[in-house]
């Protein structure tokens, strides 16, 4: 872990998030909704040991990036629709979920299979941010640009969704069945744990931040320049610039749930 370590990251959940994982044998591990693995990369910083990692996406290109990324791991990439899995029953010691829940259509669906690809005793864990709770105002700009995404990536025809609330999340996953259900809310997610650029995170109105974030809301109106609806949502890309400017940006709280077959 850094040696320097932020005095909100210190004191934030992230902490006994990294030790709860500590705790876990995760010997085969499928990580749903991968990209290019990045939580893999948190996985085998932080579980206790492991077999193997398998990531899949809908995204060839990201798993591309994964694929070069992990050329010397024991990480396996497939793309693979989570609805429709092709592994057989009871396969995976661990099944993991990162970031990805709020890009699904039928969320119900995916846990379905997630529960039935997961042996039984095997641990499931799942790291989501979330939209409610005591967050701050540069936290509330983030959340209001992902959903600003969320619109544009759905008018190109894009799974993509607004980030679900903390009891959203937890209905979602009950329905599921599992036991020994232990939740973690973060204002600070693991992986910063071991980001050598955390001591900058804890200022969200440092420049590069506010330029990094205002260039993000300038590219996602691009892709939507010839739409009917790109009139409206300047508006809102104009007036969410604003508060960036204002506020800072943040990253938004996390959920981290884990839980048992």
């Amino acid at each position: 872990m850094i040696d320097d370590m932020p005095d909100g990251l210190s004191e934030s959940a992230a902490i006994d998030v990294r030790k709860k994982l500590g705790t876990i044998s995760g010997g085969d591990v499928l990580d749903v909704g991968t990209e290019d693995g990045g939580f893999i990369t948190v996985l085998m910083k932080t579980l206790k040991k492991y077999n193997s990692f398998t990531g899949i996406d809908i995204s060839e290109d990201e798993l591309e990036k994964g694929r070069e990324q992990f050329k010397d791991d024991p990480v396996n990439f497939i793309a693979m629709n989570a609805e429709t899995m092709t592994f057989q029953d009871n396969q995976f010691d661990t099944v993991c979920a990162s970031y990805s829940i709020h890009h699904l259509e039928n969320i119900d669906i995916v846990l379905a299979e997630v529960y039935r690809v997961l042996k039984p005793g095997g641990n499931f864990i799942l790291q989501e941010m979330y939209s409610d709770g005591e967050q701050t105002a540069a936290q509330h700009v983030d959340r209001d640009v992902h959903h600003l995404d969320v619109k544009v990536d759905s008018l190109l025809g894009i799974p993509h969704f607004e980030t679900l609330t903390r009891q959203e999340l937890r209905d979602s996953v009950n329905k599921v069945g599992l036991s020994d259900v232990e939740v973690f809310e973060s204002s600070w997610s693991v992986k910063c744990l071991f980001c050598d650029d955390a001591q900058d995170c804890e200022n969200p109105m440092r420049a590069d931040n506010i330029d990094f974030v205002t260039k993000q809301i300038e590219d996602t109106l691009t892709r939507v320049h010839t739409h009917l609806s790109y009139d409206e949502l300047r508006e809102e890309a104009e007036s969410l610039k604003e508060r960036v400017k204002a506020e800072g940006s943040a990253a938004a709280s996390v959920m981290y749930l884990f839980g048992k077959k």
